[in-house]
């Protein structure tokens, strides 16, 4: 079954508007390898097994910085996050949620299990349980300036 990405990029793509001074875009990249070398190209579509790229591109269209931005991305239903696979250039904190966004901690993400002995213990969370990444950047972000995260899933 493929996975068709025009939906998700619909829902999460804003609109850049003469006096909206944030605009904000996410795109897909199918990540390959030929040669022994890695190729990203666009994606409309990814098959399982496959290793998608999310970019989401911010910029600053005003004439003002803008600061207290949280920039959140989806691990799409069918997908499991690549563990390590989050970069940006700029300097923010990086967590993750296993809740569908209603909280995001530091990775690794703990959690408190109890085993057959009823003794409590605390385990990771595998990667395959996030349901999205968010990144909080320190400083802010300057007119015209973008700026650009990347995260990795790998279609299951």
């Amino acid at each position: 079954m493929k996975l068709i990405f025009s939906a998700l990029m619909l829902l999460m793509s804003a609109a850049v508007l003469a006096d909206v001074p944030l605009s904000s875009q996410m795109d897909s990249y199918l990540v390959t390898h030929k040669d022994g070398k890695e190729v990203v190209e666009e994606a409309t579509e990814a098959s399982p097994g496959d290793i998608v790229e999310y970019r989401l591109t911010y910029t600053n269209n005003g004439d003002q910085p803008l600061s207290g931005l949280v920039i959140t991305g989806p691990i799409p239903t069918n997908t499991v996050y690549l563990k390590g696979s989050a970069a940006t250039q700029v300097n923010a904190d990086f967590t993750v949620s296993i809740d569908n966004g209603d909280s995001f901690q530091a990775e690794p993400i703990t959690k408190i299990v109890t085993g057959e002995n009823g003794q409590a213990k605390n385990v990771e969370v595998s990667p395959s349980d996030y349901t999205q990444v968010r990144w909080q950047p320190k400083g802010s972000l300057q007119p015209d300036q973008v700026q650009e995260y990347r995260y990795r899933v790998t279609v299951e």
